[in-house]
């Protein structure tokens, strides 16, 4: 049984284009001094998600009936440089449509949840804009067919989530964590292209269709290439800083400024587990080398279990969830290098809807507490604390202060990332000020007064 080719191509273009347009509106509205009610702008962004999740359960369901493996869709061709072809163009499968219809229906809920949670926020326009660029860009990233695809969404979904860190702008803190959470994206997006430039020079200009359609074949005669390994390690690299593992782990709490409902989307449900689909995308690429198959299991093992020491030593609900979120990350990562995809891919799934609820309900957990205190007669104070780590190796402070100052990973965030970037930048300016400044002089020095008589 195969579906309409019309109804088809509809379920495509709504699936790959709602988000865009969404996108469009209500960036158009932020310009045109037009000013629509908070109602209109919430039916628009839930209108703009529902559509591609109807479409994309359409689309999964013609695979399963009629027996297809994957649909691949190229709504738009940009240009053409020789054999080099870019376009924008999709590749849906199995994996694609499990992970996006996550992401779409928790997108859904959350956006429910935040027309009433933003409700006379300032900002209520430009939050829905930046969670709108957001959806555009993760559909885009779980349903490339082509590494231009790939990357563009990778982009639009970091530089949302930096913008919504900084959503309170009026404050110092959110905008300076939003800086540093903006310097760690760009090491992953860095590393990303390092690894998409090596995967093109070792298979071709087709590398990621061929990667995506043929798994393991596709590098099967290159199993030797230096240069893919080059391309496996930059991969891992860009994964690294996405999902916030050692030793990037620190920009997570960092990154809990923003609005409830975006830190439930990002760093709770979707963005996060972001790097590990994309490891099991290049799970082909990866599996070639047992080195780095290691390295990413004992990556994810690390930071689950320094996660679960700091995440015993917090005080504040959202740094408790951001780090209780990095350990689950941590093993579904560790489950990726051992091969078992489909098991992370399960293990994703249910940890996403779990701490969208958890992130979702923790304002008003602290009242939920205090009822209970006032049911029971009496809470424990230590439960949930750093006694409960049965290490009799090491004691209960070494443990606190591990856990107190985060592993020392916002010092190394900060000694290694932080303040060589913006010691670059003083460089920089320096020099543009040295070759660029026409005032004759100097930038530092004030002009002289006219010589002459004055009136006063």
């Amino acid at each position: 049984m195969n579906m309409d080719p019309l109804i088809l191509q509809s379920s495509l273009f709504f699936l790959t284009m709602a988000p865009v347009l969404l996108l469009v509106a209500l960036a158009s509205l932020m310009i045109i001094p037009l000013r629509l009610p908070e109602p209109w702008i919430a039916f628009l962004v839930k209108t703009g998600v529902i559509l591609p999740l109807i479409s994309l359960a359409a689309i999964g369901l013609e695979l399963i009936l009629a027996g297809k493996p994957q649909i691949t869709y190229a709504p738009l061709e940009m240009f053409t440089l020789g054999k080099f072809q870019f376009e924008i163009s999709y590749f849906i499968d199995i994996k694609g449509i499990s992970f996006t219809l996550l992401a779409l229906s928790l997108a859904y809920t959350i956006a429910f949840f935040a027309q009433r949670y933003m409700h006379r926020e300032p900002g209520y326009l430009r939050f829905f804009t930046l969670y709108s660029l957001f959806v555009a860009g993760m559909t885009m990233v779980t349903l490339a067919g082509t590494v231009e695809t790939l990357f563009i969404g990778w982009e639009m979904v970091g530089l949302s989530s930096a913008l919504l860190v900084a959503f309170f702008q009026e404050r110092i803190m959110p905008t300076r964590n939003a800086f540093h959470l903006w310097l760690v994206y760009r090491v992953s997006d860095a590393a990303l292209f390092l690894g998409m430039f090596f995967l093109h020079e070792a298979i071709g200009e087709v590398f990621f269709q061929t990667l995506l359609e043929q798994g393991r074949g596709a590098v099967g005669d290159e199993h030797k290439s230096a240069t893919l390994f080059v391309a496996g390690m930059m991969i891992v690299v860009s994964v690294m800083a996405k999902s916030a593992l050692i030793p990037f782990c620190g920009w997570l709490p960092r990154a809990m400024d923003g609005p409830t409902p975006s830190s439930a989307i990002f760093y709770g449900a979707i963005s996060i587990h972001m790097g590990a689909f994309l490891l099991i995308r290049m799970a082909p690429l990866i599996e070639l080398f047992p080195s780095l198959c290691w390295m990413i299991v004992l990556l994810g093992l690390a930071t689950s279990v320094l996660s679960t020491i700091i995440e015993k030593a917090q005080c504040d609900m959202k740094s408790i969830l951001a780090f209780s979120t990095l350990t689950q990350v941590g093993i579904i990562i560790a489950e990726i290098g051992m091969g078992w995809d489909k098991i992370a891919m399960i293990h994703i799934i249910g940890h996403a809807i779990l701490r969208a609820y958890q992130f979702l309900h923790a304002p008003s957990s602290f009242q939920e507490y205090k009822s209970l205190q006032e049911s029971l007669g009496s809470y424990s104070i230590n439960q949930g604390s750093i006694q409960e780590i049965p290490l009799p190796f090491w004691n209960n402070q070494s443990l606190y202060r591990v856990g107190f100052f985060r592993g020392g990973m916002d010092a190394i965030m900060n000694d290694w990332l932080l303040q060589p970037f913006l010691g670059l930048c003083r460089l920089f300016q320096s020099l543009e000020e040295i070759l660029f400044c026409s005032n004759k002089t100097g930038p530092n020095k004030a002009p002289v007064p006219p010589q002459g008589g004055s009136n006063g």
